[in-house]
């Protein structure tokens, strides 16, 4: 796993998993080895997001701007296991469709 002292990232081909907390402070580390991950590899990438606590606003637009990347190279985006606090943040900024989260 790799990360700040508050998110941790660990990857498999085509599989991103992301845990702890995604705050304004962590985001331009997470934005960057998000991306880097993905740069790596190639075909539709999966966010497991089973061991995330936490998400603001900050980290929203980082998935919001992989999403976007992927789409420009035709490669799909799913977020998986999404706990309620990081479902919440999706459901309260209306972006949940834009993600396919029920």
């Amino acid at each position: 796993m790799s990360g700040g002292s508050i998110w941790s990232m660990d990857t498999a081909p085509g599989l991103v998993r992301l845990g702890g907390e995604i705050d304004y402070t962590v985001t331009p580390q997470v934005r960057e080895a998000l991306l880097g991950a993905v740069r790596a590899d190639a075909g539709p990438v999966t966010l497991d997001l089973t061991d995330l606590e936490y998400l603001d606003s900050s980290g929203l637009a980082v998935f919001i701007e992989l999403r976007k990347f992927l789409k420009q190279q035709g490669r799909g985006l799913e977020l998986t296991n999404l706990q309620d606090p990081v479902r919440k943040v999706f459901v309260l900024t209306q972006v949940q469709t834009l993600f396919g989260i029920a």
